[in-house]
């Protein structure tokens, strides 16, 4: 039971190191490297900023799954489990996304989508924040915290923390005291988790996130 439980430490310390290093890293990527990754053009930054979140997120990630949890990352972040309960539900529900900000956009607010959008848009804000996110925060720390804690706990503790990641550009674009924003990314992150929970694949979140984030940018 002592050595259970000195493990148990062990492997909290670690996480909470390794997410602690990751916050930290993409701290200083956003507030001081921004400028430099986007010097280099349209075509060359947007390939630039992808690779940097590939490699602070996803890679490190990997890693740890990998060679610490001693699992299979597929396995582990059930991307190859449910995939087509997944997908389904993932189509489903965008389309609810899409219905709901189509209605806002042009019925409430009497406005238009605005479909001009750059690489970066389309690679960045769509494609590797839906797939280097969900990877993180639902495929793996929500699942390492649901491990210890209830899932509720384990998923406003995961909302919290996906909030919390997106203050260091909210600082760098000054908008960090727009708190509807906070409470907004706060309640996505919980109905991100809720999701996962009930399809049991991390496509059906990847997809929302980036349908989400595609309509976001398009208003």
């Amino acid at each position: 039971m002592i050595i259970t439980n000195k493990e148990k430490n062990n492997d909290v310390k670690t996480m909470i190191g390794f997410i602690l290093i990751f916050y930290f890293v993409w701290t200083i990527k956003e507030l001081w490297l921004i400028d430099y990754i986007y010097s280099y053009g349209e075509i060359i930054s947007p390939l630039i900023e992808a690779l940097v979140k590939g490699v602070v997120w996803i890679f490190p990630t990997w890693l740890y799954i990998k060679y610490y949890l001693h699992n299979k990352p597929f396995d582990y972040l059930r991307m190859n489990v449910n995939v087509i309960k997944g997908l389904f539900w993932g189509v489903m529900l965008s389309l609810l996304v899409a219905f709901y900000f189509t209605f806002q956009t042009y019925f409430i607010n009497q406005q238009s989508f605005q479909f001009s959008l750059s690489l970066d848009d389309y690679l960045n804000s769509f494609i590797m924040a839906g797939i280097a996110e969900e990877i993180v925060f639902r495929g793996f720390i929500l699942q390492e915290l649901n491990k210890r804690l209830a899932f509720w706990k384990a998923n406003i503790i995961t909302a919290l923390l996906f909030l919390v990641v997106h203050y260091p550009i909210w600082i760098y674009n000054d908008i960090i005291f727009q708190f509807g924003s906070h409470l907004y990314v706060f309640l996505l992150g919980l109905l991100f988790g809720f999701v996962y929970k009930k399809t049991g694949s991390l496509w059906a979140v990847i997809l929302l996130h980036a349908v989400h984030n595609f309509f976001v940018t398009i208003i």
